[in-house]
This record gives C-alpha cells, sequence and structure tokens, in this order.
C-alpha cells in the first residue's frame, strides 16, 4: 500500500522544506496538497499510480466517496486497456449534488450501487466496474477487465448478468451484454482477451483456450489458442516470447514450437499491436490455415 502524505502531515509539512523536496526530486506531487517519496513512485506501475491519486482525492474529501470506472479498476487490481484516464471516478446519487471538477469525475446514479472496500478505500464491486466501464469504454476494456475479475474470483458470470440487468436499457448497456457473453476465465492475459474480443469481431471461429497438446514423447505445452478441426494453433507473443533476450528463454520456446509443427499442427503467432488492430493477427491465423 502507498502512502500519500498530505501537506500538514511529517517532515514535509513546513512549507520551505516541502518545496527543496520537490525541487531536489526527493517527492512527487501527486496533486495538490498530497506527494509521495520519488523512490517510491519510480516503483510504481500506472495502476498503483492511479491508485495513489485516488488516496490522494480521498485524504481531501469532506465525506469519503464511491470510487467507480477506472479508478475502482485500479484499486481492485483489474486491468485497464484502451484510451489512458487520469481523471479520478467516483459515483453520487442525484440528489448528492456537485459536479465533475478537475481531475475528478462525478457520476450521478440512481438506485443501489453495489460496494467493495479495499484498504480502506470503498469502491464499486467488481462487477459494477465492469459494466460501467463496459458501458463508457467498450467492448475491449469490458471484456479485459471482466476475464481477469472473474479469473481471480473478484465476481462471476452469474453476478455480471445480474448488473447488466440492473443497468436496464441505458446508455452503453448493449456493449455490456456483449461484453458479458465474451467473458471467459480462461483468458491469462489482457492480450489474450484483446485478440478474443478481435476473433468476435472479424467472425473468426471461437478457439478453445489453454488446451494442452501432446506428442509422444508427453506434454508439449499449453497453447493459448486452439481450433482442433482445422489443426491451428494461436500463441499471442506477450509472456514467455521471442522478444525476451534470454537466449535460454529463446532456445526453449524454439523447441517447444517446434514440437507442436512435429504434431501436424500449424502455429501462428502475434503482437500485442496485431492483435489491438485485428486485421493482421488475423492474416496471421488465415496464412496458418484457419477459415
Amino acid at each position: 500500500m502507498v502512502h500519500v502524505a498530505p501537506t500538514a502531515r511529517g517532515a514535509a509539512a513546513d512549507a520551505e522544506q516541502l518545496q527543496r523536496a520537490l525541487r531536489e526530486g526527493r517527492l512527487v506531487r501527486v496533486r495538490r496538497g498530497s506527494y509521495v517519496a520519488a523512490g517510491v513512485w519510480r516503483d510504481l506501475d500506472d495502476g498503483a499510480r492511479h491508485v495513489a491519486l485516488v488516496r490522494a482525492v480521498l485524504a481531501a474529501a469532506s465525506a469519503p466517496p464511491v470510487f467507480s470506472h477506472g479508478s475502482a479498476a485500479a484499486v481492485l487490481g483489474l486491468p485497464t486497456v484502451g484510451h489512458r484516464d487520469d481523471a479520478v471516478h467516483v459515483v453520487r446519487g442525484p440528489a448528492d449534488g456537485g459536479r465533475s471538477h478537475g481531475d475528478v469525475v462525478r457520476h450521478a446514479v440512481a438506485g443501489h450501487v453495489p460496494v467493495a472496500e479495499v484498504d480502506g478505500i470503498v469502491v464499486t464491486n467488481a462487477a459494477r466496474t465492469v459494466v460501467d466501464l463496459a458501458r463508457t469504454a467498450g467492448l475491449v476494456p469490458g471484456v479485459v477487465a471482466g476475464d481477469a475479475a472473474v479469473r481471480c474470483g473478484l465476481t462471476s458470470l452469474a453476478e455480471l448478468r445480474v448488473e447488466v440487468a440492473r443497468a436496464g436499457g441505458g446508455r452503453g448497456v448493449r456493449a455490456a451484454r456483449r461484453v458479458v457473453e465474451l467473458v471467459d476465465p480462461a483468458s491469462e492475459s489482457p492480450g489474450e482477451s484483446v485478440s478474443r474480443v478481435r476473433m468476435a469481431e472479424l467472425g473468426l471461429p471461437v478457439p478453445v483456450l489453454q488446451h494442452e497438446v501432446r506428442d509422444r514423447q508427453g506434454l508439449v505445452g499449453r497453447v493459448d489458442f486452439w481450433w482442433a478441426e482445422q489443426g491451428v494453433v494461436g500463441e499471442f507473443d506477450g509472456r514467455v516470447k521471442y522478444g525476451t533476450g534470454d537466449p535460454e528463454v529463446l532456445w526453449a520456446e524454439k523447441l517447444r514450437e517446434d514440437r507442436l509443427r512435429a504434431t501436424g499442427l500449424r502455429v501462428a503467432r502475434w503482437t500485442w499491436s496485431d492483435a489491438w488492430a485485428g486485421d493482421p493477427m488475423a492474416a496471421r491465423l488465415r496464412a496458418a490455415g484457419l477459415r
């Protein structure tokens, strides 16, 4: 957990010392009145930095808000993709007043809002967060977050269906329904989730995920995508792949692929940019024989 220090606390309370620490690069300003040690900030990924921003907003709030959308996803540890959103999102009742201001976006919601608490931060629960992301950001971000949420046990497909039904016929609900149809906890990374969404959008056959391939020597490995009838294997290059630069890893991966091909399977590989664009990934799969 990252500690976000308000101005009025600790050794940096003195304005002169605070300014010196900022000039010397020992502190990073998260937002007005809240700071994090520079060494800690450098080690944080984008999600953890957003959580630090959420904590800064929480520290300055007169009443603890319920964080939502991408902010809830960051606190819950769910991956987000697509357009970078540095704003902190909160939900409020229609009669609560207040408008979006600066780096805080307020969403007026009616009815019950299911919540969860993580390290003292109250957020929309995982099912609501996935549906909110789907409704506002679209299919890909919704599926990426949904796959991870179900895989990690933060929610279930049944809970996602309930939350979509609760949304009624509002804006973005059609995308949220499609997200729930596509969510599959067998997807083990955002790249695999993005790949599956593009496959669905481009009308490619639905693959089996995480299939174990065996030969006479035993287990060859678990492949990301498998189409049995067409003898095609699909591999998203994002885990232990050719770009690692580690000679032992490269050699082991080459041997694994040689064994896959020796079984008669045709292997297609693609990168994040291929999956995101969609067509380059599809071209690689079709070149391998997928129809």
